[in-house]
C-alpha cells in the first residue's frame, strides 16, 4: 500500500434554538411556568446506539461538541437547548450540510434516552406550538469502548504509525499518503469494530484495515492487498489507547 517508497497508501451553527425557544414559550404559556420547565438538559455528549422501538432498525449516533456522525461516515451539526419544554422534552436542533433542520426530542428512561424525531411539516409545528409529533419512539443506550465515526479510527492509525517508539513508525511513505483515500467497510464493521479499506494512490490495489475497540487498547489487523481480505490477515497489533504505544505484534502470515 503506502508502505513503500513506490506505492501509495462544520460549519458551526448559528443560534437555531431560537425557534425552539418560540415553541418552547408557546407551550409554556399554556399551563407551565418558565420556573418549571427544568434548567438541567440531557447530556447528549457521546456514542449512542439508537433503535426505533417500532422497526428495530438500529444505528450509531455520536455526539461530540456540536458536530453529529451517524453511522460513522454522515456528518451534521447540532445544539441542545438550554432549557427543557414544557412536556419535559431536551430539544436536540440538528442541521444537515445544506442547511436543514429537524428537531431530536429527548427524554430520560433510567440510564437510556428515548427520543422522537419531528420533521419537515412536525417540525414546523412542533415549533409553532409545542406539539410532539405522534412516530416511532427511538430508544438511544449509550455505548462504551466503540468507535464514533471514521475520521476518530483514522486519527488513531495515524498516531499509532507516527508514534517513534513503535518499529511500524518506519515503515511508512508520508508522500504516498493521504486521507481521503480511506474508506468505510459496512460487512466489516459493528460494535466496537471497524474495517476501513485504503485505495493507492495511483488508484489501483490497496489494502485493509480492521480496528477491535477495548477497554485499555485497540487491535489493529492489516491486510496488505485487496485479495487478503478477510480471510488471510498479514499482521495484528495490539496498541495502547492512551499513548498509541503497540505492545504486542503477531506476524499472522507466518502461521
Amino acid at each position: 500500500m503506502w508502505k513503500t517508497s513506490d506505492e501509495s497508501s462544520k460549519t458551526s451553527i448559528e443560534n437555531s434554538n431560537k425557534k425552539v425557544e418560540t415553541a418552547e414559550t408557546t407551550s409554556q404559556s399554556e399551563g407551565s411556568t418558565s420556573s418549571e420547565v427544568s434548567k438541567a438538559s440531557e447530556n447528549v455528549a457521546g456514542i449512542w446506539r439508537a433503535t426505533g422501538k417500532e422497526d428495530g432498525v438500529s444505528s450509531t449516533w455520536y455526539f461530540k461538541s456540536g458536530e453529529l456522525v451517524v453511522n460513522y461516515v454522515n456528518n451534521f451539526s447540532y445544539v441542545v437547548a438550554e432549557n427543557k419544554d414544557s412536556k419535559g422534552y431536551t430539544i436536540v436542533t440538528i442541521k444537515n450540510n445544506k442547511g436543514k433542520e429537524h428537531a431530536l426530542l429527548l427524554k430520560r428512561n433510567g440510564s437510556n434516552l428515548e427520543g422522537i424525531t419531528a420533521e419537515n411539516e412536525a417540525y414546523d409545528k412542533y415549533l409553532a406550538d409545542g406539539t410532539v409529533p405522534n412516530g416511532q419512539i427511538i430508544e438511544f443506550s449509550l455505548q462504551h469502548n466503540v468507535w464514533g465515526s471514521m475520521d476518530e479510527v483514522i486519527a488513531f492509525w495515524e498516531n499509532t504509525y507516527k508514534n517513534s517508539d513503535n518499529e511500524i513508525s518506519k515503515e511508512i511513505a508520508w508522500d504516498n499518503y493521504r486521507r481521503d483515500l480511506w474508506s468505510i467497510v459496512k460487512d466489516g464493521t459493528s460494535n466496537n469494530m471497524i474495517t476501513l479499506h485504503f485505495t493507492n494512490i495511483s488508484g489501483a490495489g490497496g489494502s485493509y484495515e480492521q480496528f477491535v475497540k477495548n477497554d485499555e487498547t485497540t487491535v489493529i489487523t492489516s491486510f496488505d492487498g485487496n485479495a487478503s481480505y478477510p480471510n488471510n490477515p498479514t499482521v495484528r497489533y495490539t496498541v495502547q489507547n492512551t499513548n498509541y504505544k503497540v505492545i504486542k505484534t503477531e506476524e499472522l502470515w507466518k502461521q
